[in-house]
């Protein structure tokens, strides 16, 4: 039996658990391809108008598994944890994708809500887990196979992070935080390969997701009132990580277009880094962006950067 997981939004945090999990339960899991122009334009295409651009690419990526499998995997998310939580569009995605898209296969679409721990995630695997199987076992196994993918990769990210930080030679680059969501900077055609870009100009990158959840959360108590959705806080939490934390020469903020909590998080950084003497490049990102647009502007933040520091000598 084949299953299908669209390769956007929470698939950039979650996937090695979930390939681990259907795979010990004997499922064969395809994942649809990586964002091109192809998936994007179909996306747009089936999707409503007022939703922002991860959620557009995301009807691409169900469109190019929806013949391709027996059933889509398509979670709905209402909170990471006790105060933990997440756009209300992730919570009403498969409802979404039923009322806009014909002849879709079974969808999977348990609810994540751990407002009172990780407690209830071994229950939902047993619920997802006998739609395969009977073999309590099996189902066991393949939870805790999950568990420990989900932990390695969290450990890999953390130890790249350690990496970049341990690098002493001011001279060898400049040090930038980049700060959006993963699944708009994982997604290299979405960003348009901002990280990559920014390292091929011999720059170390720092992002959210190579710094520790606990040091994200206490950083972003140090704004008035912390932002209320889970993934816009712990943006936050990074620019005042940084700020504090580390010496870095500049900030880049990738947003969406169309994203309301982007919008207001974007704001009360630019402000922050103002009063910090951080210079900020703030880059929008919709289905209408030009790589090159992009790359020109990246590449005169860098030279702006590099004559600052050269005047600071």
């Amino acid at each position: 039996m084949k299953i299908g997981i669209p390769r956007a939004l929470m698939y950039h945090y979650y996937y090695p658990a979930w390939q681990a999990f259907f795979r010990e339960l004997g499922l064969s899991v395809l994942f649809s391809p990586e964002t091109n122009k192809e998936v994007l334009d179909q996306g747009v295409k089936a999707a409503i108008d007022d939703i922002c651009l991860p959620f557009k690419v995301y009807y691409g990526h169900v469109l190019s598994l929806r013949d391709k499998v027996d059933c889509l995997f398509v979670p709905r998310f209402i909170s990471l944890g006790k105060y933990n939580y997440i756009c209300p569009k992730f919570m009403g995605l498969p409802d979404m994708l039923r009322a806009n898209i014909e002849g879709l296969p079974e969808l999977i679409d348990p609810v994540i809500d751990l407002r009172k721990g990780i407690f209830p995630l071994r229950s939902l695997a047993y619920k997802i887990g006998r739609r395969f199987t009977g073999n309590i076992l099996a189902i066991e196994r393949a939870y805790r196979k999950a568990r420990a993918s989900y932990r390695d990769f969290l450990q890999k990210q953390r130890e790249e992070g350690k990496r970049e930080g341990q690098v002493t030679d001011e001279t060898a680059s400049l040090v930038i935080g980049v700060l959006g969501h993963s699944y708009l900077l994982n997604d290299a055609y979405l960003s348009m390969r901002i990280l990559e870009r920014l390292e091929e100009m011999k720059a170390r990158v720092f992002t959210a997701d190579m710094l520790e959840e606990r040091a994200l959360e206490k950083a972003a108590w140090r704004q008035h009132k912390p932002a209320f959705w889970y993934f816009n806080r712990q943006i936050m939490g990074a620019a005042y990580y940084l700020f504090q934390e580390k010496e870095i020469n500049g900030i880049v903020q990738v947003t969406a277009f169309g994203c309301g909590p982007d919008s207001l998080v974007r704001e009360l950084i630019d402000i922050k880094a103002k009063r910090e003497g951080i210079p900020v490049l703030n880059i929008n990102l919709d289905e209408h962006t030009g790589e090159a647009g992009i790359l020109t502007r990246l590449e005169a933040f860098v030279d702006l950067i590099e004559r600052r520091r050269r005047k600071c000598r």
